[in-house]
Order: structure tokens, then C-alpha cells, then sequence
């Protein structure tokens, strides 16, 4: 199993929000995150890469196209950045929290594969840590986002053939896995809508 971590968790949740570029994870983490703390829940919302720690920063300048990586290189280190957490995300789960992340370990498998690398190559790097427990998918063309992206796009969102890679590699990797493929091309209530019927399903006290 991909990221298994065996560990107990009184309860604890790992719920991951994937899909590519500028589909409008962290938009639709930071609603759920309003959602289960209305409900008073315990909840806590992260995201990767965490560019506040050493290894965040080197991978935020190699987004920047300010360093030249080997996509070996740059997909140890998007792992290494969650290992940089580890201990934080243990402590969360053990605590009970339920922990909304935009992007985990699932984007490392979807970008590495979509750059060329063996997926058991890539799953090794994150095994380990604690798995995902429901990973929901944001499906939409990166053509219908291109307006939603920055300006300053880095160096994956200008690439529109990795985007498109990306994608297919997403719709691919969630058959395989189970993971949860919602339609992103709705406004930002829809959206919502759809994540929140399939997050109820496996957390009830969210209805």
C-alpha cells in the first residue's frame, strides 16, 4: 500500500484534495475546512510543498526556474518535504484531528509518473508515511483553467504538455487506487457540493 503508516490514530482522518494546477484545491480545502469547523470538529489544513522549511525552499526555487534539477532529484525532495512534517502529521492523527492537505503524497506519484518515472520508484519514497484516507481528485482540462492561473506561473503550470500529461495520469492512477474523481468545472459552489457528498459518505458527522 502507497504511504502506508500502520500507526494508531484515535480516530484521526487523512483527507487529500489532488488535481492539477490551478484547478482549485486551495479554494475547495479552505471551504472544507469551514465546513467541519461549523460542525465543531477537530481539523487542521495543510499543504505541499511546505516552502517554510529548508527543503520547501530549495523546491520553491527550482519552481522558480531559479535551479536545474533532474526529475529524480526534485521528486526526492517533494517526498523529503513530507518527511520534513512527519512527525506533525502522526501527532494530528493521534490526536484525532482530521487533517484536510492540498497535495500529498498521491501528486508525487501523479508528477513523477507523468515526468518519466517508475511509479514503484516513486512510491518508495513516500512509504512510510501516513496514508491518505480518502483522496479526492479535481478533474478539469488544464485548457478550461488557463485563465485561473497566475501570471507568474512556475515552471509546471507554464508547462501546458505536463499539465496534460498530468491529468490523464490523475484519471489514470485513480482507477488504480480507488481515489475519488470529482468534476471541477463547475462554479465554486457545485464544486463544493460534489466534494462534500463523497467526504460525507466517509465522515458522517459532516452532514
Amino acid at each position: 500500500m502507497i504511504g502506508a503508516d500502520y500507526m494508531p490514530r484515535a480516530n484521526g482522518f487523512l483527507l487529500t484534495i489532488e488535481g492539477v494546477d490551478a484547478v482549485g484545491k486551495k479554494t475547495q480545502s479552505r471551504l472544507l475546512n469551514s465546513r467541519f469547523k461549523l460542525k465543531h470538529l477537530k481539523i487542521k489544513l495543510l499543504a505541499f510543498p511546505d516552502y517554510t522549511t529548508p527543503i520547501g525552499r530549495e523546491i520553491k526555487a527550482f519552481l522558480a526556474g531559479n535551479r536545474n534539477h533532474p526529475p529524480e532529484l526534485i521528486h526526492m525532495l517533494f517526498a523529503a518535504n513530507r518527511w520534513e512534517k512527519c512527525g506533525e502529521l502522526r501527532r494530528l492523527l493521534g490526536e484525532g484531528n482530521t487533517i484536510i492537505v492540498n497535495r500529498y503524497t498521491e501528486s508525487n506519484l501523479v508528477y513523477g509518473k507523468a515526468n518519466g518515472l517508475s511509479l514503484e520508484w516513486l512510491a518508495n519514497l513516500e512509504n512510510g508515511l501516513p496514508r491518505s484516507d480518502l483522496v479526492i481528485v479535481l478533474d478539469a482540462p488544464p485548457t478550461f483553467l488557463a485563465s485561473r492561473r497566475s501570471v507568474n506561473k512556475d515552471v509546471y503550470e507554464a508547462d501546458l504538455r505536463l499539465q496534460e500529461r498530468v491529468r490523464k495520469t490523475y484519471r489514470e492512477l485513480a482507477r488504480k487506487f480507488r481515489w475519488v474523481i470529482i468534476d471541477a468545472t463547475g462554479d465554486m459552489e457545485t464544486v463544493h457540493r460534489r466534494i462534500l457528498k463523497a467526504v460525507s459518505a466517509e465522515i458522517p458527522r459532516l452532514d
